[in-house]
C-alpha cells in the first residue's frame, strides 16, 4: 500500500490533469446521448456549457435595457426600486426611440387643468377612474364604474395558491381596482372586500349544472350571497388552445376547489372546446342578456 501511494505521489499535477481530460474524453466517446460530445469529446462540453449561460450573457451583455421580454430590464429596475422604497424616478432625457411607430406618450398641456377642491385627485392625486360604466349603455340594473383603469386580470385560485389570491384581493381593495376570478370560481379568498368580475369558461366553475352544463340558479346565488361580483365575464374558449379544450387532472382536485368548482374529488374534469349553453351567435347574446336579466350585473366576453 506504502509503495502504491508513493508511486501516486511521484505522479505530476499536470498528469493528473491528463489523465482526468482523458477519462472524461472515453466517456464522452462512449455515450450514445449526445452526438456532440460523441464527435467532439470534451471540447463538446463547452457547448452546452455555452448554451447554459446564454440567457445571463444576453442579459447582462448583449440585450439593451429595453429589449427584454415581457419585461425589460427599466421595467424590473423600476419594480426593485419601487419594492424597496427606493428612488424610483428617472431623470430627463430617454434612450427610448420616442420616433418609432406606436410609440405612446403623454402630451404636456399648453394651458394645464387645474383641479377644483372639490375634484377627487385633490386629495389622491393616484385617483385614476375607468371613462366606462359597465352596463350603463345596455342598461343594466347594477351598472359598475371601476374605480381604477388597472386591474387584477383572469387568474383562478389553484393556478395561483390561497394567499396569492388573498393577497391580490386585499391589494385592489386599497387600491379601487376589481378582481378577475378566472374560470376556477369564487374562492374564499376572493372576499377580502375587493371588487369582483365573476368569470366562467366552458367548464362553468362555481355554476356548474350536474350534468356538467351552466346553472342560472347557481349563478343568481351566487351573485346574491357575494354582493361584491360587480359584473361577470363568459371565457369563450381558453386562450392558449382555443378550441382545443383543456383537462383539470384529477390528482389536482383537493376537497377545496371541488367544492369552489362544483366537481368531483380526484376526479378528472374536462374544460370542453365548446360551450353548452349556446353554439351560435345569436344564441351567445340571447345567453349575455338572460343573465343579465337575471343578475342585473353587467356581463362580457
Amino acid at each position: 500500500m506504502d509503495q502504491i501511494l508513493e508511486f501516486l505521489g511521484s505522479i505530476s499535477w499536470w498528469l493528473w490533469i491528463i489523465i482526468a481530460l482523458a477519462i472524461i474524453a472515453i466517456r464522452d466517446v462512449l455515450q450514445k446521448k449526445h452526438t456532440i460530445r460523441h464527435n467532439f469529446p470534451i471540447v463538446g462540453r463547452l457547448r452546452y456549457w455555452f448554451e447554459s449561460i446564454g440567457p445571463e450573457m444576453r442579459q447582462y451583455f448583449v440585450a439593451n435595457n429595453r429589449e427584454e421580454l415581457p419585461f425589460n430590464r427599466i421595467e424590473r429596475g423600476w419594480v426593485y426600486a419601487s419594492s424597496k422604497n427606493e428612488n424610483n424616478y428617472e431623470g430627463f432625457g430617454t434612450d427610448r426611440d420616442i420616433y418609432a411607430h406606436q410609440h405612446i406618450f403623454i402630451n404636456n398641456a399648453m394651458m394645464p387643468y387645474k383641479v377644483g377642491k372639490d375634484h377627487p385627485n385633490s386629495e389622491d392625486k393616484t385617483f385614476l377612474p375607468c371613462a366606462k360604466v359597465m352596463g350603463e349603455f345596455n342598461k343594466r340594473k347594477k351598472p359598475y364604474r371601476p374605480a381604477s383603469v388597472i386591474n387584477v386580470s383572469a387568474m383562478s385560485f389553484g393556478s395561483l395558491s390561497a394567499k396569492a389570491v388573498e393577497s391580490l384581493n386585499k391589494g385592489v381593495k386599497i387600491a379601487g381596482a376589481y378582481h378577475n376570478t378566472g374560470e376556477g370560481g369564487l374562492s374564499p379568498y376572493h372576499r377580502h372586500g375587493g371588487d369582483v368580475v365573476f368569470h366562467f369558461g366552458t367548464g362553468y366553475f362555481g355554476v356548474r349544472a350536474e350534468d356538467g352544463g351552466f346553472s342560472m340558479e347557481k349563478m343568481k346565488k351566487l351573485v346574491e350571497d357575494n354582493p361584491f361580483v360587480r359584473a361577470i365575464e363568459v371565457k369563450l374558449s381558453q386562450g392558449a388552445k382555443p378550441g382545443k379544450g383543456g383537462v383539470l387532472p384529477g390528482k389536482k382536485i383537493t376537497k377545496e376547489i371541488a367544492a369552489i368548482r362544483g366537481v368531483e374529488v380526484g376526479k378528472d374534469v374536462l374544460s370542453p372546446p365548446t360551450h353548452k349553453a349556446f353554439s351560435t351567435v345569436p344564441e351567445l347574446m340571447d345567453f349575455i342578456e338572460d343573465i343579465a336579466e337575471q343578475t342585473g350585473l353587467p356581463v362580457g366576453i
